[in-house]
Parts: structure tokens; sequence; C-alpha cells
């Protein structure tokens, strides 16, 4: 079982993805536009247990226009603002649970 702990305070303004990471995503059926769009929506970043420096790496959980909840994990880069995205899938319940309610 992972456990999230609570959201950081990471400003991610842009998001860079591969072709690698936009074959990875396409897998899933995540598009580009997709993925961008969880900056601009209700979205929140918290710490990724998973990663192997554990401060390199963070989920950034949120929705797409269309409110599709959507997991990217992301990777720092040199520039604090900007994450290059790794993979991502369909947010579980637990996920979706961690965003901002809609108001």
């Amino acid at each position: 079982m992972v456990r999230y702990t609570r959201a950081v305070g990471d400003g991610v303004t842009e998001l860079l993805l591969t072709e690698v990471a936009l074959d990875k995503l396409g897998a899933r059926n995540i598009s580009a536009e997709e993925a961008e769009q969880l900056l601009r929506n209700a979205h929140i970043v918290v710490r990724n247990q998973r990663a192997p420096d554990p401060g390199s790496r963070r989920l950034l959980i949120g929705r797409t226009d269309g409110q599709r909840g959507l997991t990217l994990v992301i990777e720092r880069t040199l520039e604090p603002t900007t994450w290059l995205g790794i993979t991502g899938w369909e947010s579980t319940d637990v996920e979706r649970k961690l965003l901002p309610s809609e108001r």
C-alpha cells in the first residue's frame, strides 16, 4: 500500500514531455494535451514514495478539462518550476480524494 504525504509546495508551471513519456502516456490513452491541462485545472503535487531518490520525483494529480482524473510522475529539472513528465495513469480513488473539491 502506498501512502501519500501531504502536498508539497513545488510550483509546477511548465511540463516537458519526451517522446518516451509520450509513448508511455499514449499506451494508457493519455494525450499530451490532457497532461498539460492538469496544470491549468485543479491539481495537487505530492511526494512520490516510490521514487529512487525521494526528493527527485513527485506525483502531479489533477483533472483535465473534461474532468478526467490523471496522475503523472514528474521529475525535477534544473529550472525550479519546470518538471519533466515520466509516465502517468488514470488516478485511483485515493488519488482523486486528494484533489481540492470543485466549487
